[in-house]
């Protein structure tokens, strides 16, 4: 059901474009020094996923992976 709820969020409920674009800018503010927090709002405001929030992230840092 959690699944089938996500799928529907993303196909119904939001602008898949203007998702992916303020991800992008939370992207490119992780890579530089700005304040990220305005751009994390921007994005939730877009309805991004905390999962696509979390991959941009994850794209620009990297995951942690601790060392055995």
């Amino acid at each position: 059901a959690t699944l089938a709820r996500v799928l529907h969020f993303k196909a119904k409920t939001r602008d898949a474009g203007g998702a992916a674009t303020a991800v992008a800018a939370l992207e490119k503010a992780a890579r530089g020094t700005e304040n990220w927090l305005p751009f994390i709002l921007h994005a939730v405001k877009a309805r991004a996923t905390l999962g696509e929030i979390a991959d941009g992230l994850r794209r620009v840092f990297g995951e942690y992976r601790p060392h055995s």
